[in-house]
């Protein structure tokens, strides 16, 4: 299979599409801004994150995608075409057609929405593209802010998962919400 771009279907604010070389210095540039709200949660989100870190971060995503086990993007501002962050749906379960939805928004931009339209956007990609049953968003305690958005979304918390993510090199619980189709529909 050709290794095809993808571009969801924008929304008033944001487009998600695949990324391309040329957003390695945005991304780059939003990750060392981002290091005080992102890198607790994202431990990639570094000072030392470089174009070249955002480059081999695109060549993995693009593999990922080719070989139809994950789905990462970058989120731009639809009007003037600001890189606003990342967004994915991965981890998946092709025998029982559910995945796990991440997005992050640069510190700059935060508190605006945006994670909110983005989890939409992916969910209407998940549920109709990709033909999955079931999102998850799992949330590390104490990330108020994810767990903010995915109350937002109408998300379900199902439970507090012990040792769920590894984060800066240890287990740490995390909620786990999830949305279906019915979650979404109308």
């Amino acid at each position: 299979m050709p290794n095809i771009p993808i571009s969801l279907p924008a929304t008033e604010r944001i487009v998600i599409r695949s990324f391309t070389s040329v957003d390695a210095q945005a991304f780059s540039a939003a990750a060392r801004e981002s290091v005080e709200t992102v890198s607790p949660w994202m431990p990639w989100c570094s000072a030392s994150f470089s174009e070249d870190s955002a480059l081999e971060w695109f060549a993995v995503c693009d593999r990922e995608r080719e070989a139809a086990r994950a789905y990462d993007m970058g989120v731009f501002c639809r009007s003037s075409g600001e890189f606003l962050g990342g967004a994915s749906i991965n981890q998946l379960s092709p025998h029982h057609r559910y995945g796990n939805i991440g997005y992050w928004v640069r510190q700059s931009r935060q508190g605006q929405g945006i994670a909110k339209q983005v989890v939409a956007t992916l969910c209407r990609f998940g549920f109709g593209q990709l033909a999955l049953f079931r999102l998850e968003i799992v949330v590390a305690l104490g990330n108020v802010a994810s767990e903010a958005v995915a109350i937002a979304t109408g998300a379900t918390r199902e439970c507090v998962a012990r040792n769920r993510v590894f984060l800066h090199g240890r287990p740490a619980d995390a909620h786990v919400f999830s949305l279906t189709p019915d979650d979404v529909a109308g």
